[in-house]
């Protein structure tokens, strides 16, 4: 490793953490790296980080008190991020908001290096909704950026939807090899699994109707839902009472990554059956661990799931066809044990050294 490297800045509002989503490329992107750049990590939201990572609050800009907050902060903000920034080869703020107005404002006036916008799905759906002035703001981050970078091109086609200018390329998400050594295994019951946020677009509710025609066939089976908290989870919990499934599906929330993949190793099938997905790291994740999958032909998933081939695409809001795909998955072993073994050989293709080099490539990084 060379005794001196350049500096890559990555600007996130929260701790990264192992796990998918954000975090995991964020993190991957970094272990990429790491024999060519040093990986500084700039936390900009009001949790403080862990030692060996900068704390830069930058307050959001909308109407009121906070208005005049990010107004008062805006002088003394630019002067941080400009000595947090000087000298790198480049600051690469993940999952966008106006609270990076300062550093688009250093990089308009050329007083910063390169930024590069990552984008994961959400951030891009609230610029979407906004309005006025705000989405004025939004459309001349995206301009100003030297690169907007989109895990998907459904994603990339989003952004550009939104504004032509923006310079947008789609890279696709990795994910690290699983350990050679076994996993244990956590239960002996047999179960499918769905591994996602609580939140509406990932669709739990269409899992939920779908889960009783799979139980009729299967009734050995349960269904185990993993995922971080969010705002869906007390109507999940009421529609699992409703349907009166209380004794078959199992909710775990903010379980760690280690633990999902040790359940994601022993599930009989991985189940995604999101309305919107800008990519699905998680069906990577299945892929590597030899687990077959059923999802929905939504966003980016088939640009890497071939159906059929890969695993069984259906039609978002389906539950008869997610139960119809779960249950051949699990009847047609030998159909099933092709796909999976397809489905892995692809996946490891996916690794965050390429990813990290498309980065390179597509911003000129020297």
């Amino acid at each position: 490793m060379p005794a001196s490297r350049d500096r890559y800045v990555f600007l996130l509002p929260w701790v990264p953490a192992p796990g998918s989503g954000v975090n995991a490329v964020v993190l991957g992107l970094a272990r990429a790296m790491q024999d060519r750049y040093e990986a500084v990590f700039v936390i900009t939201g009001w949790d403080p980080p862990p030692p060996g990572q900068m704390w830069l609050k930058l307050p959001g800009l909308s109407s009121g008190r906070k208005m005049l907050g990010f107004l008062a902060r805006l002088g003394p903000n630019l002067q941080r991020l400009r000595r947090v920034t000087q000298g790198a080869v480049a600051v690469n703020p993940h999952f966008i908001g106006l609270e990076l107005l300062p550093l688009m404002l250093l990089r308009w006036l050329r007083l910063c290096p390169k930024v590069i916008l990552s984008v994961h799905g959400a951030d891009i759906a609230e610029a979407v909704k906004s309005s006025g002035w705000a989405r004025t703001l939004f459309t001349w981050m995206l301009s100003s950026a030297d690169l907007v970078v989109a895990c998907s091109h459904a994603l990339a086609e989003q952004v550009k939807r939104f504004n032509p200018a923006a310079n947008v390329v789609a890279v696709w998400n990795a994910v690290p090899a699983n350990p050679d050594s076994p996993l244990a295994r956590r239960v002996e019951s047999r179960y499918v699994i769905c591994v996602a946020h609580f939140v509406a677009k990932k669709a739990h509710d269409v899992l939920l109707r779908a889960f009783p025609f799979i139980e009729r066939e299967r009734p050995d089976l349960r269904l185990l839902l993993v995922g971080g908290d969010g705002p869906e989870r007390q109507e999940i919990m009421s529609l699992i009472r409703s349907l009166e499934l209380g004794g078959k599906v199992d909710v775990m929330v903010d379980v760690s990554h280690s633990e999902v993949l040790s359940w994601i190793a022993h599930a009989e099938c991985l189940i995604l059956p999101s309305r919107e997905e800008p990519f699905g790291i998680v069906l990577l994740e299945a892929a590597l661990a030899r687990v077959p999958v059923v999802a929905t032909r939504v966003g980016g998933v088939p640009e890497f799931v071939s159906d059929k081939i890969h695993g069984l695409l259906c039609e978002p809001d389906r539950p008869d066809e997610i139960a119809q795909a779960v249950l051949t998955t699990l009847s047609d072993r030998a159909s099933t044990q092709r796909r999976t073994r397809a489905f892995y050989e692809h996946a490891r293709g996916f690794t965050w050294e390429r990813a990290f080099a498309r980065y390179r490539s597509k911003a000129a990084l020297p």
